[in-house]
């Protein structure tokens, strides 16, 4: 078998393209402008055989869920996109949700984020400085999804962030009636004892 045979299979597309056709199809209603600034300019058979290609692969179930999602969501999304929510298990935000939600942290600190999302903010946060959102994102996109499939590789669960608690500044101590350790005492007693010792002999050789 050649290089070229064993390779072959990857390029391998089984997504009905009637059903790609609905998904576009839906697409265009919800988002209609939004749609049409995004996909226009495709030639609408190369489209659809782009959206088989991505889509290729996926369960009834999953695309049930990418509808679903579909529905709820204000943006048209890319194909990857789509894809995306069709297989997300709802357990974990998705780059898109994270970058929104590090938007309104970046606003406000009060918002929920995630301990994944604030890793990627942090960063990206140079980024988003000197170079703005746009940059920012792309960047935020890239590092998160490279998270996120290494944690859900390792089975980790999302976990949402907390702000470290500030660790308060020692207090001086107040000697004031403060009972040294017993070794101590009994060092400094010595001293004492002794200092009287010496004290008296002094008294007693100068003579009167």
């Amino acid at each position: 078998m050649s290089n070229i045979q064993k390779f072959q299979s990857v390029f391998d597309v089984t997504f009905p393209a009637e059903i790609a056709d609905q998904v576009l199809g839906r697409m265009q209603l919800l988002y209609g402008e939004a749609f049409d600034k995004k996909y226009g300019d495709a030639e609408h058979q190369k489209l659809v055989f782009t959206t088989c290609t991505v889509l290729n692969g996926l369960s009834e179930q999953d695309l049930r869920r990418g509808l679903e999602r579909m529905n709820t969501e204000k943006w048209c999304p890319s194909l990857p996109e789509f894809r995306s929510w069709c297989v997300h298990d709802g357990d974990w935000w998705t780059a898109e949700q994270a970058w929104a939600k590090a938007l309104n942290f970046t606003a406000d600190e009060r918002e929920k984020i995630t301990t994944l999302a604030k890793r990627a903010l942090d960063e990206v946060q140079n980024i988003l400085k000197t170079e703005g959102q746009k940059a920012a994102h792309r960047a935020f996109s890239d590092i998160y999804n490279d998270y996120l499939a290494k944690a859900k590789k390792a089975g980790r669960v999302q976990v949402m962030w907390v702000k470290p608690k500030a660790i308060a500044a020692p207090q001086e101590q107040n000697n004031t009636g403060t009972k040294p350790p017993a070794d101590l005492e009994k060092q400094i007693q010595s001293i004492y004892r002794n200092a009287g010792k010496f004290g008296n002999t002094q008294r007693v050789g100068g003579g009167v």
